[in-house]
């Protein structure tokens, strides 16, 4: 009798093993259905084909991580220690999603690298001293600004000198939470670009409550790599992740950085990006201004495949004796997003 309940729990497990298996090759083969339709394309994946965490039908097929792991060699050429090894987790975070660990009954625990743990804890400890520093009117005080300040916090002495005495151009300015913390940095202005209205409007109110009158200048308007309007849909209320996607009745207009130094005379210490997705276009629309201005560099890249992939190695090869660096500021396991790609001339390192 018990051999024949074994033997029928055996049957048991196995057709349910077979069954996880048969659904498991048939989800690879519709995400390879997926993926073959674009292959040939593979290398200008836009915003719906997002990396971050979340879109794990797309980042769990194979065809993709072959591609991955192939770019992020590259992204590690001249980089040092620390930054090949976030971007090691970055590829762990892309591969190792919640749809691969049932597929594959795997528990797999994706954690923040140990000083990213150490981050997080101080980051916890100051929360209740920057709220009653900062006040953005119930809005989140997000870590890549009010912790890392883009990077300039734990920057060197020889780059926060580098930008003190020089302008700021902050693009994707959103509701102005950045400008609270750069303007700390620097003696000159900040020049403030976001095209969302709703988080111009929020923008105004919020410098009023935390009396800041001036030091910077605010554009309501897009940065990109030319200059024309653009057709795109408004977003209604505030939110942080807007972005230019062309169609729509609502119009904008669009300018580059390059245009804006020459109008301005903006001497430009750091350049700060973190624009949903546009970040590629906007920095061909500013490489005169970086070549010639040699700038500091915050560049937000997790938002989709052409930001992570092509902006570094676009930099690297206009761009002569630079540092290219490669920083998480985002606290959640197995994510990597708010991460920058932060550049600065080679002889401000130490």
């Amino acid at each position: 009798m018990k051999k024949k309940v074994f033997y029928i729990f055996g049957i048991v497990i196995a057709a349910l093993f077979s069954l996880n298996a048969y659904i498991f090759q048939n989800k690879i083969r519709k995400i390879r259905a997926q993926m073959d339709s674009c292959i040939k394309r593979v290398d200008s994946y836009t915003n719906k084909f997002s990396v971050s965490l979340g879109h794990a039908e797309v980042l769990a097929n194979e065809i993709f991580h072959e591609h991955a792991g192939k770019q992020i060699d590259i992204l590690k050429n001249g980089v040092d220690v620390h930054s090949c090894e976030v971007l090691d987790y970055v590829l762990k975070c892309m591969e190792y999603t919640k749809f691969l660990k049932n597929a594959l009954f795997e528990s797999v625990e994706m954690s923040l690298p140990d000083y990213q743990q150490d981050h997080k804890k101080n980051y916890e400890k100051e929360y209740k001293s920057l709220e009653k520093e900062y006040d953005l009117l119930g809005e989140w005080l997000s870590p890549e600004v009010f912790y890392f300040h883009h990077g300039l916090r734990f920057a060197n002495r020889k780059i926060q000198n580098y930008v003190r005495n020089r302008d700021m151009i902050d693009g994707g300015a959103f509701i102005g939470d950045s400008l609270l913390v750069l303007r700390k940095y620097t003696n000159k202005t900040v020049y403030c670009y976001e095209f969302s209205l709703s988080n111009v409007e929020k923008f105004k109110k919020i410098m009023k409550k935390n009396n800041i009158v001036s030091g910077y200048k605010l554009f309501p308007v897009a940065l990109g790599e030319t200059v024309r309007q653009v057709k795109y849909h408004a977003p209604k209320e505030v939110t942080s992740g807007s972005w230019l996607e062309e169609g729509g009745n609502d119009v904008v207009e669009m300018t580059t950085i390059d245009k804006e130094v020459r109008k301005y005379g903006i001497n430009v210490g750091l350049i700060k990006i973190d624009v949903e997705g546009y970040g590629m276009p906007i920095i061909k629309g500013a490489i005169n201004t970086i070549k010639s201005q040699r700038p500091v560099l915050s560049l937000g890249i997790y938002h989709n495949h052409e930001e992570l992939f092509k902006i570094k190695p676009f930099l690297q090869e206009r761009l002569t004796d630079y540092v290219f660096e490669f920083h998480l500021q985002a606290f959640e396991n197995g994510n990597f997003n708010e991460m920058i790609l932060f550049c600065y001339p080679k002889e401000l390192a130490e």
